[in-house]
């Protein structure tokens, strides 16, 4: 886990994890954030510009993982995660973002509660519900592959009492 970043860096560029819904209400509107379908219709579509606006023409808000997540066998979850949503998230770095220097992809989490880190691997693991209730699936691990160790943390900056986690940061995941 890497050192805590402060300051709106992951809001431009990189992909990030945020489960903040203070923070996100002021980086966009409702109507601003697309689903996880658009998302992928954008992959399948080669990121077409006249469709896809970037949110102040440098961050994507995607919403939306959690709940294909929870629908999913949780390892038919985690080859899907690390399979089709790992290649649009690396075609995203590579087609829109140039390399996670240009753009920032946001996937929101609404609830940050079935996130757990794990110190041991390090690796954040989503705990599933409903059917699967107490499996886990190493979310990090099937998003980022091998760069999960580049993930920081993104704090909002306040005395030891207020600062707080708000999610995930990580400036690049591809070689």
């Amino acid at each position: 886990m890497g050192t805590p970043i402060i300051g709106d860096i992951w809001t431009r560029r990189g992909i990030s994890i945020l489960w903040d819904a203070e923070t996100l209400a002021g980086l966009c509107t409702p109507s601003q954030v697309v689903s996880l379908r658009q998302f992928q219709q954008f992959h399948n579509a080669n990121w077409p510009e006249d469709s896809m606006s970037l949110i102040k023409d440098k961050a994507l808000i995607v919403a939306g993982l959690e709940g294909t997540i929870d629908a999913l066998v949780p390892a038919e979850a985690e080859e899907w995660l690390g399979g089709p949503i790992y290649k649009a998230l690396i075609d995203f770095e590579r087609e829109v973002s140039y390399g996670g220097q240009e753009a920032a992809l946001i996937l929101w989490l609404a609830d940050e509660r079935r996130l757990h880190y794990h110190t041991s691997d390090d690796t954040y693991y989503w705990y599933c519900s409903t059917t699967y209730s107490g499996q886990q699936i190493p979310l990090s691990r099937c998003l980022f592959k091998g760069s999960q160790h580049g993930l920081r943390p993104i704090h909002v900056p306040g005395d030891k009492k207020t600062e707080r986690c708000i999610g995930l940061f990580h400036p690049r995941i591809s070689a």
